[in-house]
């Protein structure tokens, strides 16, 4: 059998719980930070510009406390009233069919201006762009490779 030996694990394991200790859940946030930019660059780049509104939602954000997945941080469009809240139909698209009101009526609304209500309606599908998981996919490496080496770069220090 050969003989492995491994020297300078205990300066390392010095450094990664100083570093542990330095850093806390902000700084994280920070580091991950540091990769979203290539994705959210081609997430641009992808989007439909229609009206401009989805284009100019796109955004980098902090997620949700998770305390068993960690930190995570979200590159995405905003919902809302000042972002894009038909984003997810974009991206995923829409079934067709017929689509009937279980309480009251749909408004439908007139070429001419008028409104009218009726109990079901036919809607044709759209399909999705996926222009999000194209991005993701296109530039993941990319956004790793920057978070690698920042968090290096914390630990050569």
């Amino acid at each position: 059998m050969s003989d492995v030996r491994i020297e300078g694990i205990d300066k390392l394991s010095k450094r990664l719980k100083r570093l542990e200790d330095k850093l806390g859940r902000k700084e994280a946030v920070r580091i991950l930070k540091k990769g979203a930019p290539p994705i959210k660059r081609e997430m641009k780049k992808l989007a439909p510009k229609k009206s401009g509104r989805l284009h100019k939602s796109i955004a980098t954000r902090r997620g949700k406390k998770n305390r068993a997945l960690g930190e995570s941080v979200l590159i995405g469009p905003r919902g809302g009233k000042k972002g894009a809240p038909y984003a997810h139909i974009v991206e995923l698209g829409s079934r067709s069919g017929k689509y009937t009101s279980r309480r009251g009526k749909f408004s439908v609304f007139v070429p001419g201006g008028g409104r009218i209500r009726v109990k079901s309606i036919n809607r044709r599908g759209v399909k999705g762009i996926g222009f999000i998981d194209r991005a993701y996919q296109a530039k993941r490496n990319e956004a790793e490779q920057k978070i690698f080496n920042h968090i290096n770069d914390l630990v050569q220090k």
